[in-house]
């Protein structure tokens, strides 16, 4: 990579297909499709992992309101969403899992362009992410299951 906004598009594709992917299997959620694209960071609870390789860094991240992270930090444990709401500490220890899930299947993307790639430890933020001259943002809206 070389600048905040080399080869994004592609990086994209790749990290929009890895959650499908998670979405589908870790999560259990019947597919996964995206709504809109845009360069705003969103404003919302998240989960974001640095990824270094041999030209540069990304953040990637996963990031929805509080019911939406409940409701994945449940699909990933495996309940229902009639079950009483997980304290915050242990849906935060859950989305940032399912991050690290997303970042395992986009490297395996991603290793004929970008080799060695080594993963960071997650982080679970609240609010947005800012750009700066150095930090492109690039979100893609999805929507899990049916």
């Amino acid at each position: 990579m070389s600048g905040p906004e080399a080869g994004l598009g592609a990086w994209l594709a790749d990290l929009e297909g890895a959650f499908e992917e998670c979405a589908s299997t870790a999560l259990g959620f019947p597919g996964m499709s995206v709504t809109g694209r845009h360069e705003k960071p969103p404003s919302l609870h998240g989960a974001y992992l640095g990824l270094v390789g041999p030209t540069g860094a990304v953040q990637i991240g996963l990031a929805s309101d509080p019911a939406g992270c409940q409701a994945l930090a449940k699909g990933l444990m495996g309940m229902g969403p009639e079950e009483p709401a997980l304290p915050d500490n242990e849906m935060a220890d859950a989305v940032c899992e399912i991050i690290n899930i997303v970042a395992g299947a986009f490297k395996a993307r991603v290793r004929d362009r970008a080799n060695p790639l080594q993963m960071g430890l997650p982080v679970f933020i609240q609010g947005a992410i800012q750009p700066t001259e150095r930090i492109a943002v690039r979100v893609a809206d999805v929507r899990f299951g049916d």
